[in-house]
């Protein structure tokens, strides 16, 4: 394709062919000698046509056997490519209008600003990662809302210079307020971390990590409409702070975004009577796992441990295959009624009583090889004291060891048990249907860490990370839509496989516009019906993937 925003000087060499009133320039490739003719034959491929006496518009071939174009001081590149891949960028930018969040990044952004975001987000999605080392490559073939163009160097400045805390809050507190539901509903609320070694980040200590307790960290928790799984709101905080802290902070954000008479979904980490007193003050509902050693639930699982293990029909629960009783009663001193929801599930418990076993058996080699060795003091056996009977010399070395059946029975008969304890009456099987619905933050979590590749944060100062996670945050409550959306699709055509987020962005990839011998983009193919079909979910026709072209060749 003949590239007439281009302009080269003619390489020595070629030769000028006239054809009609224009000149053509041709790379000579090879020669033959005829034999038989007597005359040398020559190869020869199209690179260009002439603009004057000197330079060339040259085609795709001249890049095939020139790599230095002249000087480069009359060379005009163009801004993008001259195939463009349009329709994933038409339906994230279609999403972000849909939810108002374009709106939003304009009145706190401006125009500019706004457009790069959303750019950011895009690429984001599609190319599956936070790191913007290729970007460039990106907006040289994809629709691009951005006027200027941008590479990796120039957004690290953006995300150092010129997002704001202000900025940040102000699209959050909007964003909560456009919500169409700030009471009756359940949030999810979970946090994670990731490990850093930036010297530049202040929120950087070390804490309790689920990684690396070596390499110091930063906490993230997001807060997620139970309901739909759209992302509310979001937190970060020192690594040294530990969730059950910053639980009551949780609380007065959502305070704060007006969200009035709901319930809380938690994980064991944020169990406290200090948070559970916090949530009664607010005037919000919980529901909350505990653990089951728990100095407040472990009578309740022996009281009711024999008729569930005996697993009665009575207390079956078959749309959850577990057995579960309901029980009242109170927390600490408190004097309000709690609702305590024991559960037994007897298939996990097999599962998890043949691996105890197995590092029980683990445990009691180290003992015995610590017996061996003669030199272990009791101060270093403290781990092993509970399941196992230690006897020490009069020097205070071990000496023999027998295992403590009764403690490990005791932990064994535990297995399979689970309790959730409620503020609000409900059943067992509705306490644990609502329960099970809240793994919708940690499919949050697992998104930024695998499907946007945040599970390092490639920037090295906090101003950068502050900003590099709000435009991340906004790329979850994107990616959440669609894939939100593509479930419904998979549902009516009852084909999973093909309609997930990351197989859905490669169908859409494939809708393309190219430039045609005037210079302008057109599309060359009209859209499948795996196409339509995604693009009709999100309420997007063939017209509107055209006004996209239409648009590009007003721009260029």
């Amino acid at each position: 394709m003949l590239r007439k925003n281009v302009v080269v000087e003619r390489p020595e060499g070629t030769k000028i062919y006239r054809q009609r009133d224009c000149q053509y320039v041709y790379h000579v490739t090879g020669k033959e000698y005829k034999k038989d003719k007597k005359y040398v034959v020559e190869s020869r491929v199209c690179i260009g046509k002439m603009v004057d006496e000197t330079n060339m518009n040259p085609n795709d071939n001249f890049y095939m056997y020139y790599e230095i174009i002249g000087d480069g001081s009359d060379e005009r590149m163009p801004k993008h490519s001259d195939s463009i891949q349009i329709g994933a960028p038409l339906l994230l930018n279609a999403i972000m209008d849909e939810l108002q969040i374009s709106d939003l990044l304009e009145s706190i952004h401006g125009t500019e600003e706004k457009n790069l975001i959303k750019d950011i987000i895009c690429y984001m999605i599609i190319r599956e990662t936070s790191e913007m080392q290729h970007f460039g490559d990106y907006s040289w073939g994809h629709f691009v809302r951005s006027v200027k163009a941008w590479d990796d160097s120039r957004i690290s400045e953006f995300y150092k210079n010129d997002i704001g805390y202000a900025q940040i809050e102000t699209f959050i507190l909007n964003w909560n307020e456009i919500q169409p539901e700030h009471s009756g509903i359940y949030i999810s609320y979970d946090s994670t971390n990731m490990n850093t070694t930036a010297e530049e980040i202040d929120m950087a200590e070390f804490g309790h990590a689920k990684d690396d307790p070596e390499v110091e960290q930063v906490n993230i928790s997001y807060a997620v409409n139970h309901e739909n799984e759209t992302p509310l709101f979001y937190e970060m905080y020192p690594g040294s702070i530990i969730d059950n802290s910053q639980c009551t902070h949780m609380v007065d954000r959502a305070k704060e975004y007006g969200y009035k008479n709901i319930g809380l979904i938690l994980d064991r980490g944020y169990f406290s009577v200090k948070n559970i007193r916090y949530f009664d003050s607010k005037g919000y509902d919980f529901l909350m796992m505990v653990k089951t050693n728990s100095v407040l639930v472990a009578e309740k699982i022996k009281e009711n441990m024999l008729p569930l293990m005996t697993t009665k029909a009575a207390y079956f629960l078959p749309e959850h295959d577990v057995y579960a009783v309901t029980k009242t009663g109170t927390i600490g001193d408190d004097l309000l009624v709690r609702y305590f929801h024991i559960y037994y599930d007897n298939v996990r418990a097999g599962q998890e009583k043949n691996e105890y076993l197995k590092q029980l058996e683990i445990k009691e080699n180290h003992v015995k090889k610590r017996v061996e060795e003669k030199i272990r003091r009791k101060e270093e056996m403290a781990t092993y004291e509970k399941l196992f009977k230690l006897k020490y010399d009069q020097n205070g070395y071990l000496q023999s060891y027998k295992r403590n059946e009764k403690k490990i029975q005791e932990e064994i008969d535990k297995l399979g048990f689970f309790v959730i304890i409620t503020s609000k009456e409900m059943t067992a099987g509705e306490a644990l249907e609502i329960y099970r619905k809240r793994d919708s933050v940690e499919k949050i979590f697992r998104m930024l860490k695998t499907g946007l590749e945040y599970d390092t944060f490639r920037v090295h100062s906090q101003p950068s990370l502050e900003s590099k996670t709000y435009v991340l945050f906004i790329a979850s409550i994107v990616r959440n839509y669609l894939y939100q959306g593509l479930k419904e699709v998979a549902v009516k055509e009852k084909n999973r496989k093909n309609y997930t987020v990351p197989a859905a962005i490669s169908e859409l990839e494939k809708v393309t516009a190219v430039k045609n011998s005037k210079d302008k983009y057109i599309r060359r193919y009209g859209l499948t019906a795996k196409q339509k079909k995604i693009l009709g979910q999100f309420n997007i026709t063939e017209s509107d993937v055209n006004r996209v072209v239409e648009q590009m060749n007003l721009r260029d």
